[in-house]
């Protein structure tokens, strides 16, 4: 019979002692590894005079873009998002809206809630011709690097270099007033016509996220406060995705708050540590060299795609149609007489025959049921709008890139900035057409009429009707704005 082995107690007691020491070379080492390895690169860091560790630029970037949605009183509502960099808060107007006076490194907002880099004064100065450009995100160009890169700026560029050109080479267009002989006429006719002399502002009303309900809002409250001389509505997807029963997205579910303010309390102190454990330069670090933060970490919901948002049934789908028509309509009526153009904006669909590396990812990652529900929904809007506005410009840009092999998409909807460039050209050459001018015929030739485009004058706005008692809510702004 074998004996059994006998193990000295002092080997235990050495085997449980290396144990205990190893758990507390554990317990307390890797922290004080962890804070000596934070000290260092908090140290690194400042040593190169930088303060801050951001993520890779793309992510920063659409952090940027992405809501931070505040009170009245500038607090953060407990158990939302908060990592956003563009801050809005709730309107009882408008929906939500920009707050005023704020920046980051990729863009600004003026004192007004406008996408500019100053003040829009109330009063008109001498010889500005003012555009304002109204849409969601594809509008308020999210992801461009800063304000001068946005499509506002770029089409204000394209018109400025314009009415510089014809007037220090004017024999290049249209002269002021019709020659005195036939030849001269003739040469005339070939030349480009001469749009109205000024300072041409175009404005960036745009807000990431509004549909047409909120845009008709903030044409009604807002923007002809400001004498437009033209309007651009660039839009179209958010309307598509938006369910019908809702007029005009509003952020911030703040029922459901109410509704269990214990679940939001809980979900805002996970919230709180996560943006604790976000702020160590370790944490920053892993998320900018090792494991990059996705964008969508930082998304807000209007950046967020898929095929769900897109109804299949025919009957909702034209109901949404309808919405955006019925908007529309009202958006032409409160501009009076004033050049309106109506853009249904472009969307990575609309592209399937050219589409670059990068650009088939992001459609792969939406699925083929975002593709076709997407796809029918542009196709039924187009027919719908194009037979709704007969006098009024209306232009597709659903596949205005069908035909480029460059990427012109980084999602969905949003643009590079050399797609963005396109937009801008074609915008530009649409809203220069409404500033044409004829040349004056002369005395003797007073009878010509030269075959040239007809000019439209621009006249101030009409001011929309005043209420007796202002508006407590966007569903009672939109009622009275359509009943006008």
């Amino acid at each position: 019979m074998r004996r059994p082995r006998y193990t000295p107690s002092w080997h235990s007691k050495r085997k449980s002692s290396w144990l205990r020491n190893t758990l507390l070379l554990i317990f307390i080492g890797l922290p004080l590894l962890l804070i000596l390895a934070e000290l260092i690169a908090r140290g690194a860091l400042l040593a190169t005079g930088t303060t801050q560790l951001e993520p890779n630029k793309t992510v920063a970037i659409a952090q940027s873009y992405a809501f931070k949605l505040q009170d009245a009183n500038g607090n953060s509502y407990p158990g939302l998002p908060d990592s956003g960099r563009l801050k809005v808060r709730r309107s009882p107007l408008l929906g939500y809206e920009l707050i005023p006076s704020q920046s980051s490194d990729y863009w600004q907002i003026n004192d007004q809630g406008f996408r500019q880099d100053s003040s829009v004064p109330i009063e008109k100065p001498a010889g500005e011709i003012r555009i304002f450009l109204v849409g969601g995100s594809t509008a308020f160009t999210n992801m461009a690097e800063k304000n001068q890169k946005a499509l506002a700026f770029k089409i204000e560029k394209l018109i400025n270099d314009r009415v510089r050109a014809q007037n220090n080479n004017p024999e290049k267009f249209k002269p002021k007033e019709t020659p005195y002989f036939a030849d001269q006429i003739e040469a005339m006719r070939a030349l480009p016509p001469r749009i109205r002399d000024g300072s041409y502002r175009v404005i960036a009303a745009a807000v990431p996220g509004y549909t047409s309900g909120n845009e008709l809002a903030l044409l009604s409250q807002k923007v002809s406060a400001y004498s437009p001389n033209a309007l651009i509505i660039l839009d179209g997807y958010e309307d598509l995705r938006s369910p019908s029963s809702q007029p005009a997205h509003e952020i911030g579910n703040i029922d459901q708050l109410l509704r269990d303010p214990i679940a939001q309390y809980r979900q805002h102190q996970s919230q709180q540590f996560g943006n604790w454990i976000n702020s160590f330069y370790l944490v920053k670090a892993w998320q900018k060299w090792i494991v990059p933060a996705d964008t969508a970490t930082f998304s807000s919901d209007y950046q967020i795609f898929s095929a769900e948002q897109f109804s299949k049934d025919p009957k909702e789908l034209q109901k949404r149609i309808d919405r955006y028509v019925y908007n529309t309509k009202q958006m032409t009526k409160l501009a009076g007489d004033i050049p309106t153009l109506i853009v249904l904006q472009p969307e990575i669909t609309g592209k399937k025959k050219a589409l670059t590396k990068e650009e088939q990812g992001i459609l792969k990652s939406l699925g083929n049921e975002y593709s076709d529900r997407v796809t029918n929904a542009y196709n039924v809007a187009e027919k719908t709008l194009s037979s709704q506005f007969p006098n009024t410009k209306f232009i597709n840009f659903y596949q205005l890139f069908q035909s480029s092999n460059q990427q012109a998409f980084i999602d969905p909807i949003h643009l590079t900035e050399a797609a963005n460039d396109t937009v801008a050209q074609k915008l530009y050459e649409s809203i220069e057409q409404a500033f044409s001018v004829q040349p004056a015929p002369n005395s003797i030739n007073s009878d010509i009429t030269p075959q040239s485009v007809p000019t439209p004058q621009p006249t101030p706005t009409p001011e929309p009707a005043k209420p007796t008692s202002p508006p407590a809510s966007l569903s009672e702004t939109l009622q009275r704005v359509q009943g006008q």
